[in-house]
């Protein structure tokens, strides 16, 4: 069952996965008991699914109850502890908890560098999970550092077409975007989604992940016939993948409204912009920050260009 749901992950069909694990961690729980490192597994993949489907809530919460279980049964330094640190802080990071998602990274770093050593593919993976936390926070130049650092480790380990460097090199792209670094980094998103498009398949979450990011910055560089085109495939990616309400689907409905609005294309972008308040009301609730800010934005665009059809 676990091998199937990794199999329904990796193509992107994480509905199916969730439901399948779900099914193997109730069995685990009833027939090894909570705290075996079984469950604890079964426990780790479910939160990680949950994750990527953002219901992050629950991912948090499951992330914590794996991680002081590894803790106990296997030790503060054993490999499958220090993974339940590292996803506990990409789930904090994910929330905007930033400030504890780099102390759970350089926490899950330290450990693998002495438990596994440096070049390690486990030990590339905290580099770069640390190097995105430091991004967000605008900490650039280590996070370029970093990325590069974990870059060049995964291309000489694992290959240059392995989908953790492809994913290196668009966290790389990332970071040089911010710098200014703009060509550079068109280059590095163009490279990193033609190989998840023949490694991983045109609508993995993270081949969309690629599509959106050389989106955002060809509309930056003021592209924006190429860029329309890359947003309404990422949105129409992740709603297939995703559904209409995720997190990252209500991202894309923002992000070609953003687009639309700036081409004259008033009508649909209003359109997608009332959508996108919708499905945050629904997500988050009317009062949540976020749902507030849609809103005024949407009252802005009202104010301008008159009443949504």
């Amino acid at each position: 069952m676990i091998s199937l749901a990794a199999l329904l992950r990796e193509r992107g069909k994480l509905a199916e996965a969730e439901a399948l694990n779900r099914r193997a961690l109730a069995g685990h729980e009833a027939h090894l008991g909570a705290n075996h490192p079984g469950t604890l597994t079964s426990m780790n993949i479910l939160a990680l699914l949950l994750r990527q489907q953002g219901k992050l809530a629950e991912a948090e919460e499951l992330q914590r109850k794996a991680l002081a279980g590894r803790e106990t049964q296997l030790g503060a330094d054993h490999p499958e502890t220090l993974t339940s640190i590292s996803h506990l802080a990409v789930v904090l990071q994910q929330k905007g908890k930033l400030d504890e998602a780099e102390e759970l990274q350089r926490t899950a770093l330290a450990g693998r560098e002495t438990q596994l050593g440096a070049d390690h593919p486990k030990t590339l993976e905290s580099i770069s999970h640390l190097a995105v936390v430091l991004e967000e926070q605008g900490k650039l130049d280590e996070a370029e550092e970093l990325q590069r650092k974990a870059l060049a480790g995964r291309e000489t380990q694992l290959g240059a077409d392995h989908p953790e460097t492809l994913q290196s090199i668009s966290h790389l792209a990332v970071v040089l975007e911010k710098l200014g670094k703009l060509d550079e980094a068109e280059g590095l998103y163009r490279r990193a989604l033609e190989g998840q498009e023949s490694q991983l398949g045109p609508q993995h979450p993270d081949t969309l992940v690629s599509v959106n990011n050389l989106a955002m910055l060809l509309e930056r560089q003021g592209k924006l016939e190429e860029a329309e085109e890359l947003h309404r495939r990422v949105l129409t990616g992740r709603e297939d993948q995703l559904g209409p309400v995720h997190p990252d689907t209500l991202t894309s409905v923002w992000n070609l409204a953003h687009l639309l609005e700036d081409k004259g294309s008033v009508t649909e972008a209003g359109q997608l912009y009332l959508r996108e308040l919708r499905g945050l009301e629904e997500l988050h609730g009317p009062e949540h920050e976020k749902t507030r800010g849609r809103r005024r934005n949407l009252e802005r665009f009202q104010r301008q260009h008159g009443p949504i059809d």
